[in-house]
Order: structure tokens, then C-alpha cells, then sequence
């Protein structure tokens, strides 16, 4: 048979495979019809053999494709050598990226193109992201505040060292569990708060911020804590992003602010009052008759001054000493003070001179006052051998008066009253 003749017979045995295409089965060449001459089933059989490596070539790479780099093909079928060559790459690059789920960043592929460099890119962006993580958590261990991660719930998924350390809890203890659920945050009176009171957790929830030096952490031994927190939502723009809150020991801190209060206290007493009598002084004094004078000059209230001396007084220094006379002035003190109203005020003036602001009195009330006080000391068995007695002006508040006005005309009837012999009551009405 001619080559042309042959090549017309084959045609007609490849036209319905090439109609046909690719099937299930992979191209089927059937040879029942080519007929008994040598030459064309020779040709037919090599054929058949080609279609045969071309089918497995196609099974090899569908299987590659659906990622099963475990399938085998014919060593000595050429056309499935580059994809041969494909399987080993994606074998040794399935490998790589288990190596880099275990945490070796230091792998590299150079032998699959733009997809390497894809994959190189990604390992530089993993091991830049490794360390910052790292940086971060340094930070945290080492961080002085407790730190604490919540989602978007409210429910707690990280804490950092320190935040276990001052709380006594590990993330195990409290991970997925709300903030206010697990710490129970207080109000500095020992009241808890609900699940909506919690600044901190509602703030977290509501992606917000807040900041608070008052509350108060319950530790897992039950330690009261009080803490300064800041609350931050990780992204403000996004709500549902979760929150960092950071908080502080504030205990030695509410101590040391304990302690100024009371030495603050201390100082403002030490300031406002005599140090021998326990009583005001002349500064806290004028302080009180100020404000006083300005409530009777808006409602009218009436209101009296007496300024008193003890008589002599000198005479019991020198006579006595002063230890016996510093006694003289204590007792005086306790007799003026168990004979007037819990609303009026009582100070040492200065010496052996007191001064005292009856409230609701007018220059009658004044006097009588003063001389049931004058009885008192008067009549008083002082411990030393001698009678002690006392001398009083009294002044009630006039329209337009200041206190320079008011305490002078009390004087003017203090010196009054001595300049008649002492032990007496004298007034000053205008």
C-alpha cells in the first residue's frame, strides 16, 4: 500500500477520536475496523500506544491538579516529564509550607516563577509580623500595668504577666469568660456592679474608651484591688473589634492619698487653731465672723461679739509661772466652751484675751450671755490660791458693719469694763 493511501486510512480511524475528544475513558482509538492489512495496523498499534501515554499523561495531571501528589505514572512515558518534574516542586513546596506552619521562616522556593516570588513575599511579611509579635509580647511581660485582651462581647482572651500577677488568675482561669463575671469590679464602697454598671465592660462593649481611678478589682484570693483602668476599643472605627483595657495597683497610691488628706487635715487644724487651748485662733476666727457677717448683712440675722480678759493675768505669771497660768487659760477655755451653744464660736483671741460670735444674739442675748460666762469663772475654784475673775465687752452687729468695726466697739467695751475695776460686763452700742 501507498504512504498516501495509508495515511487516508489512518485519517478515517482518527476522525471519530478527534470528534469525540477527551472522555472519561481518555481517547479511545478502536482498531476493530482498520481492516487486516500489516501496514495499517502497524501504524494503528503505534497509534493506540501514543493515545495510551497521552491518557495517562492526562490522569497523571488531573490528579495533580486536585492536588494528589502521590500519584504515580510510567517512568518511560515522555509526555508526563515536565509534570514529573511539577510534582517533585509542589511536593517540596507542600513540605516547605508545613515547615513555616511549624515556624521555620526561613524557607525559600526559586523554582516555580512569580508564584516564588509570591511565596518568598509572604515569608518576609510572616517573619516581619514574627517579630513584631515578639517586640509585643516582650512588651507585655515586661510592661508594669496588667493588660488584658476582651472581644467584642466583653469576654476576656488575653491577659499579660503582670495582670496575672496582680490578680492571681492565668488566662486558663478566665479566658472566654466576661470581664465584670470573673474580677466582679466594686465601687469604692464595696457595692458590686452589674454587668451594665461596669464602666470598663460596658465601655468595651460598646467600642468606647474609658478611664477611671476609682475602680475596684476582685482578686482570685478576694483581695480587694483598687486599680486606675483605661479601656480602648483596638479599632475605633470598627465596631465588634474587641477592647484593651490596662490597669494599675493603685493601693499604695490610695494610701499615700489617705495619708496627705489627713496631714492635710492635720495642717489645716494646726492652722485654724490654738495650740495650747485646742480652740480657734484669731485667724480661723475672723475667718467664721467674716462669712457670718455676710449671711447678717443679706437676711438681717442678728448676731453679737464678746471679747473677755482675765483680770490680773499677769500677776498670776509672776506670782504662779507660767506653767500654772498656761492651766488658768485651759481651764478658762473649758468653762467658756461648757456654757455656750453648739453654734457659737469660741477662740482665743490673743494672751489672756478670748473672743467669742453668739449667733441669733442682739446686744441684749450678748449680755446676758457674758455674764452668765463672767458667774462661771468668777465662781470657778481654780487650782492655784486665788480667786481669778474676768472682764467682757459686747457688741451686736450693726447695718454696714465690718469685722474691724464690729470686734473694735467690743474692745472699746472691754477696756470699759477694765478701766471700772474688772469682773464685769460692759456693751457698746454704736
Amino acid at each position: 500500500m501507498g504512504a498516501l493511501e495509508l495515511v487516508q486510512e489512518v485519517g478515517k480511524c482518527l476522525a471519530p477520536v478527534l470528534k469525540r475528544g477527551m472522555g472519561r475513558d481518555g481517547l479511545v482509538f478502536q482498531a476493530e475496523h482498520i481492516g487486516d492489512d500489516p501496514e495499517i495496523r502497524a501504524a494503528a498499534q503505534r497509534l493506540m500506544d501514543f493515545f495510551g501515554m497521552v491518557n495517562e499523561a492526562y490522569r497523571f495531571a488531573e490528579d495533580l491538579a486536585n492536588g494528589r501528589l502521590e500519584t504515580q505514572t510510567a517512568r518511560n512515558n515522555v509526555l508526563a516529564m515536565p509534570m514529573k518534574a511539577l510534582q517533585s516542586n509542589l511536593a517540596h513546596l507542600s513540605w516547605q509550607a508545613r515547615q513555616v506552619a511549624d515556624g521555620d521562616l526561613s524557607q525559600q522556593v526559586h523554582f516555580l516563577g512569580r508564584f516564588s516570588e509570591s511565596f518568598n513575599q509572604l515569608i518576609a511579611s510572616l517573619r516581619e509580623k514574627a517579630v513584631l509579635e515578639r517586640r509585643l509580647q516582650t512588651m507585655m511581660d515586661v510592661l508594669g500595668e496588667g493588660v488584658l485582651l476582651v472581644d467584642a462581647e466583653g469576654r476576656l482572651i488575653f491577659m499579660n504577666p503582670e495582670a496575672e500577677r496582680l490578680l492571681g488568675y492565668t488566662l486558663d482561669d478566665v479566658e472566654g469568660k466576661a470581664l465584670d463575671e470573673v474580677f466582679h469590679i466594686q465601687q469604692p464602697d464595696g457595692t458590686f456592679l452589674g454587668p451594665d454598671q461596669s464602666g470598663a465592660a460596658r465601655a468595651a462593649r460598646a467600642n468606647q474608651e474609658y478611664r477611671s481611678d476609682k475602680d475596684v478589682f476582685t482578686c482570685k484570693s478576694g483581695r480587694i484591688l483598687p486599680v486606675s483602668v483605661v479601656c480602648r476599643p483596638l479599632e475605633l472605627e470598627q465596631r465588634g473589634s474587641g477592647a484593651v483595657i490596662a490597669f494599675s495597683d493603685v493601693t499604695e497610691q490610695k494610701k499615700y492619698q489617705k495619708s496627705l488628706e489627713l496631714i492635710n487635715k492635720i495642717l489645716e487644724k494646726q492652722a485654724s487653731t490654738d495650740p495650747l487651748t485646742g480652740i480657734f485662733n484669731r485667724m480661723k476666727f475672723s475667718e467664721v465672723l467674716g462669712a457670718e457677717l455676710k449671711r447678717a448683712q443679706r437676711y438681717g440675722t442678728p448676731l453679737a461679739v464678746i471679747l473677755l480678759d482675765i483680770d490680773n493675768f499677769k500677776s498670776i505669771n509672776d506670782t504662779y509661772g507660767h506653767l500654772d497660768g498656761d492651766n488658768v487659760l485651759k481651764d478658762v477655755t473649758r468653762l467658756l466652751a461648757a456654757n455656750i451653744r453648739s453654734c457659737d464660736t469660741l477662740a482665743r483671741w490673743g494672751g489672756e484675751e478670748f473672743i467669742l460670735l453668739a449667733l441669733g444674739s442682739d446686744l441684749d442675748g450678748g449680755k446676758l450671755l457674758a455674764e452668765k460666762l463672767r458667774l462661771a469663772v468668777a465662781e470657778y475654784d481654780f487650782p492655784i490660791p486665788r480667786s481669778v475673775s474676768s472682764s467682757f465687752g459686747v457688741a451686736a452687729y450693726q447695718p454696714g458693719d465690718t469685722e474691724l468695726t464690729l470686734t473694735n466697739r467690743a474692745d472699746q467695751a472691754l477696756y470699759r469694763a477694765k478701766e471700772q475695776g474688772g469682773n464685769r460686763v460692759e456693751v457698746k452700742h454704736d
